[in-house]
């Protein structure tokens, strides 16, 4: 969770850099890395199932991206960070509703928690007004994009390594990022040499350690944990700023971060 968290503070150094092109450039640099790292230890390749699955699974999270930054040009920022990280109430429906499993009053409360708490530091910041439907839409559907995601890479997870399903699956946003790029007519070069190195930092913690770190863990624990993880983001993120730039933290956002931390710990004792 903490790696995840130093996205918005190294991004903080890339305004220049369009956002669809930062995450084009940390799932390029990601996989670049995951695959020559495959060049020193071998790892075993996917079979063609698992390799249909880890595509399908790419595309959507490249998806998840693109309608993430798309919200926020079309609705308040509040809105698309809250909306942008329900993915685990789509794990937790497609968990017990399709896979029929059942789950724990402490993973209940523990997810519950961490919703309050990401609600207490939105506040009143969040917008009703019909003039952001449309981005609210999309924030939610970046959320089932991830969620389903996460529930793809479970199945396929449970039978290969996390390396040969990471450097597929990161590949494959790379792409599915690269022609949305195309289509949205965003430039993916012409960055200073400082800010191609933001960009691979940000394919090394956020996307390699962060996010590589949540599809190790998702072998082992159900989707909706690893899903919920991200919600931790804001208070972790508001803290590194506070000691980096010395920005302010508010009281609601300590509550609030306080009592999603809480929810995630609950969580993470969860088996």
């Amino acid at each position: 969770m903490l790696s995840v968290s130093t996205s918005p503070i190294i991004a903080r150094y890339l305004d220049n850099v369009p956002a669809v092109s930062i995450s084009f450039w940390r799932m390029c640099f990601g996989s670049i890395i995951l695959w020559l790292i495959s060049l020193i230890k071998k790892q075993d390749p996917l079979t063609n199932e698992n390799l249909k699955r880890t595509l399908i699974a790419g595309v959507f999270l490249g998806i998840h991206f693109a309608l993430f930054f798309g919200s926020i040009k079309l609705t308040t920022i509040a809105n698309a960070t809250f909306l942008g990280t329900l993915a685990p109430l789509f794990t937790f429906s497609i968990e017990k509703k399709i896979l029929k499993r059942s789950h724990t009053s402490r993973l209940l409360l523990g997810l519950g928690l961490a919703i309050c708490g990401a609600i207490i530091i939105i506040g009143n910041q969040f917008n009703f007004s019909s003039d952001y439907t449309m981005g609210n839409l999309m924030a939610v559907a970046c959320s089932m994009f991830l969620g389903i995601g996460f529930i793809i890479s479970e199945n396929v997870r449970s039978k290969v390594g996390t390396i040969s399903f990471s450097r597929t699956l990161f590949s494959t946003a790379a792409i599915t990022l690269f022609v949305i790029s195309i289509i949205m007519n965003s430039s993916l070069l012409g960055y200073s040499n400082n800010e191609y190195f933001g960009l691979l930092l940000l394919g090394i913690i956020p996307t390699i350690l962060g996010h590589g770190s949540m599809y190790f863990a998702i072998r082992y624990i159900s989707p909706t944990i690893v899903a919920a993880t991200p919600m931790g983001e804001p208070i972790l993120a508001s803290i590194m700023a506070w000691f980096l730039f010395n920005e302010s933290v508010g009281h609601m956002t300590l509550l609030g971060g306080s009592i999603t931390l809480i929810g995630l710990l609950l969580l993470a004792k969860q088996k």
